[in-house]
């Protein structure tokens, strides 16, 4: 198995990398084709009782199905019985919840045997007993499975409990979502091209595996202060606004793509689906490359290129609305040339004119970066506070309301308001 972080060919049953220690992920040929049935109404019981996905202790006991009366699933730890645990599949002790959304949880929680934390992934018991939704979550793990990025989260396992209750156990890392920066305000030209020429990065890779992610948003872009050791450089002579290492998160939606793959399969967030997805026409990775317009737009100029005040507004404008350049809408906007042109590109209605591939796009940002002086290192004056659109819903949820930086893997649980493109 390739190192997702240096590349390095290790065996498959390594669980570190060889050359730079990093966890390595769990093979696809390791997981199930098939989610699991729902669980027992008692065990769905059990979750409630729990506090629905609640208290550490109280769900471990409920995702095992044991009850503490019987005494079943309990691991005394090293306190001796005083501190006696369930651990989630005889390996995992949940710690604390990370961030929790209308379809699940993320929790903490440590690998006893190695003393590595992860970060697992719940369904909470109203998903647990809808099949298309426990579909989703083991095609979510195969998809991650399936990619070797380093801008992309890594999966460590994926694992069903005795009593049918499915987990997902990723690589735990400390940063924040592209949302709460921008919530401050707008960022540097710079800055924003550099953070997306690495979702583009990561875009990339997905698509090379027949993946379409369609759900590239501010809360799916998670930003580290500092780079794994070993990964690959990024954009030549970075400054101190672009120490940000990006990760993309929520697979939990995408689709492989091909001739079947058609809109009417496809879920999207209002400020970032693509003309294709609403017109009910084949999708493919340019269709994550439109979204990649709308948030650069965002992120840069603060307003949607087409801003609505309603939700059908928005998505008659994505269809039909003129596209302009930055400087168009405010005639303050001084940008240079090249990127208010890929700017347009990208959120062309017709994926023709849009860039061939996000390698691409992302080959453009980094030429962008290497001439000196061409982006601003400081936001555009008079640029207005990012709008995100009707029903947006604010940014994920943190631990604690004085505490900004969220785990990314927190994220992929808060499912977007979505609307169906049927």
């Amino acid at each position: 198995m390739d190192c997702s972080t240096c590349y390095y060919p290790n065996e498959d049953e390594a669980r570190f990398c060889i050359r730079c220690a990093a966890p390595l992920g769990v093979p696809v040929s390791r997981l199930p084709t098939e989610p699991p049935a729902a669980p027992s109404p008692e065990v769905t019981e059990l979750i409630a009782g729990s506090g629905d996905l609640g208290s550490p202790q109280l769900l471990a006991q409920a995702l095992e199905g044991s009850n503490p009366r019987r005494g079943q699933g309990m691991h005394i730890g090293p306190g001796g019985p005083a501190s006696a645990q369930t651990l989630l599949g005889g390996r995992y002790r949940l710690l604390r919840c990370l961030g929790s959304g209308g379809f699940g949880a993320v929790y903490e929680a440590e690998e006893v045997s190695l003393g590595l934390r992860v970060a697992i992934k719940l369904l909470n018991r109203s998903a647990l007993q809808d099949a298309r939704m426990r579909q989703r979550f083991l095609q979510e793990a195969r998809m991650i499975a399936e990619l070797r990025s380093p801008h992309i989260v890594v999966l460590h396992d994926y694992a069903v409990t005795e009593s049918g209750v499915p987990y997902l156990v990723m690589e735990l890392l400390s940063g924040k979502p592209l949302s709460h920066d921008m919530m401050v305000g707008v960022l540097s030209p710079r800055r924003a091209v550099h953070i997306m020429a690495q979702v583009c990065g990561a875009l990339g890779d997905a698509h090379a595996c027949g993946m379409v992610h369609r759900d590239i948003k501010p809360d799916n872009v998670l930003l580290l202060s500092h780079a794994p050791p070993f990964s690959p450089s990024l954009p030549p002579s970075p400054t101190a606004t672009e120490r940000d290492f990006v990760k993309v998160v929520d697979f939990g939606v995408a689709r492989f793509c091909g001739s079947s793959t058609r809109a009417s399969d496809i879920l999207g967030t209002p400020a970032y689906i693509s003309p294709e997805t609403l017109a009910d026409e084949p999708v493919d990775g340019r269709s994550d490359l439109y979204a990649v317009g709308m948030l650069l737009w965002q992120m840069i100029v603060g307003e949607l290129p087409f801003p609505s005040k309603n939700q059908a507004q928005m998505m008659k404008s994505h269809l039909d609305a003129p596209r302009y350049r930055p400087r168009d809408i405010n005639t303050r906007y001084r940008l240079a040339d090249a990127l208010e042109d890929l700017m347009v590109r990208l959120i062309a209605r017709a994926p023709s004119d849009r860039p061939s591939s996000a390698y691409a796009v992302r080959s453009q940002f980094h030429e962008l970066l290497a001439q000196p002086g061409l982006l601003p290192d400081r936001p555009l004056r008079g640029a207005a506070r990012p709008d995100f659109g009707p029903h947006w819903d604010g940014p994920a949820r943190t631990t604690s309301p004085h505490h900004r930086e969220v785990d990314p893997s927190a994220i992929t649980v808060k499912m977007p308001t979505r609307v169906d493109a049927t």
